[in-house]
């Protein structure tokens, strides 16, 4: 299990600005696994684990998104729904074509009902706090979380746990995150980028706090990006 100083030193390259790098910012490959070539969500197949969250956490965020889309909607795609928003717990499964996964998801969701049967997970709050918007791998704009303090982030790790012994996540820690959008998948010009950089700088001189509850932890099945769809809650 990470430590709480090692997470913290591990993010240190979240900074105020956004980094694009210079020139026209191309995308990764991932967004196109995700989006046409018209930018907008396609097939694309998995379960995960997440919290969904509160009402008007969501609704704060969207007012975010609705600025992001107001002013650089050139270097997005499709614009994720609000009831879809989420912090993603831990990864599973995910293809875009659904046989290459149909087997590993069946077994997923055995291996999780027995790993929360052996060991209950009562109902509790984590205290997160937003830290800023960043460039997650050139696919997406999040935003990022860190928890209150070392008490809260093992209360995150224990749960990580948890599921990665259901599936091993194939990258080897939680960075805790919000999806805002999915970067544009044709990518865009340096005005845009620049347009881009000084506007998320502004929205991260602000900070909020957000809670996650397991009453709202669910393991997920989906079909896009755009489309989850509760199959259980984790916590009893």
């Amino acid at each position: 299990m990470e430590k709480y100083n090692d997470f913290l030193s591990r993010i240190s390259y979240q900074q105020p600005q956004l980094q694009l790098g210079e020139g026209k910012f191309e995308a990764a490959a991932g967004v196109s696994q995700k989006v046409n070539s018209e930018n907008c969500f396609k097939a694309f197949y998995g379960d995960t684990v997440v919290f969904d969250l509160g009402g008007k956490t969501k609704k704060k965020l969207n007012k975010i998104i609705d600025k992001l889309y107001e002013e650089a909607s050139e270097c997005f795609c499709e614009r994720l729904k609000e009831h879809t928003l989420h912090m993603t717990l831990h990864d599973l499964s995910a293809a875009d074509n659904i046989e290459e996964i149909a087997a590993d998801v069946f077994r997923n969701e055995v291996k999780l009902l027995r790993a929360i049967k052996k060991e209950p997970i009562e109902s509790h709050k984590i205290q997160m706090q937003t830290n800023y918007i960043v460039n997650m791998a050139n696919i997406s704009l999040v935003m990022a979380l860190v928890p209150a303090d070392k008490t809260e982030w093992n209360k995150l790790q224990k749960l990580y746990s948890l599921v990665d012994k259901v599936r091993v996540c194939p990258y080897p820690y939680l960075t805790p995150h919000i999806t805002l959008a999915y970067f544009n998948c044709n990518g865009f010009e340096q005005e845009a980028a620049d347009k881009l950089k000084e506007l998320v700088e502004k929205l991260n001189s602000k900070s909020m706090e957000i809670t996650l509850d397991t009453d709202k932890l669910f393991y997920q099945k989906f079909v896009s990006m755009n489309e989850y769809m509760n199959v259980f809650k984790l916590s009893e």
